[in-house]
């Protein structure tokens, strides 16, 4: 019978503790980094909308003295600026299947109704100077917005995402970048 040293006894409890079930996923980690990411983004916008806000108010006194609807224009503005721009935040430029990962692990988010997405309308866009395209957010428990059970299909191809990285001026993700092993490093 042959008897294990203490560096060997400690290489297999550290083996087990890796994994027992209990640590998350690469994908739940993931998922959860750009939940987390996203919240510091939204808040970031908020900040940078309601710096911007005199700006539109001044823009919408010229047109509408009412200070009711004044009040109700300037919480529009502030909930349409705050959203965070889809393609600078998904899209990887130095990574194609970063960029399908980030954008199928922010499905999941959706999906459980935790992270919302939207296409910013030309009239919104005119209306508050925002850039259109997509938009996401963060939903908050007890918002107010109910989570309808739908699903789409987006197609991505590398000639796409090259286009829309360079359309958007995407030079680096909100997301993290994650680390890809060598080839020489990859175990087939």
């Amino acid at each position: 019978m042959m008897r294990r040293t203490s560096s060997q006894m400690m290489r297999i409890k550290q083996k087990k503790k890796e994994s027992d079930g209990n640590e998350l996923s690469a994908v739940e980690k993931h998922i959860s980094i750009i939940s987390s990411t996203l919240k510091k983004r939204y808040n970031e916008e908020v900040e940078a909308a309601y710096a911007r806000k005199a700006e539109y108010i001044e823009r919408v006194k010229q047109d509408d003295d009412e200070e009711k609807s004044i009040l109700k224009k300037e919480k529009l503005f502030v909930r349409a600026a705050a959203k965070v721009d889809a393609v600078k935040y998904l899209f990887n430029p130095h990574s194609f299947t970063q960029t399908v990962e980030n954008i199928f692990h922010f499905s999941f988010l959706v999906k459980n109704g935790v992270a919302g997405i939207k296409v910013r309308a030309t009239e919104e866009s005119e209306e508050y100077g925002l850039p259109p395209g997509p938009v996401i957010m963060p939903i908050e428990e007890g918002s107010g917005h109910t989570r309808y059970p739908t699903q789409a299909i987006v197609s991505l191809n590398m000639k796409d995402w090259k286009d829309m990285c360079k359309a958007f001026s995407v030079t680096e993700s909100d997301v993290p970048n994650r680390r890809t092993p060598k080839k020489k490093d990859r175990n087939y």
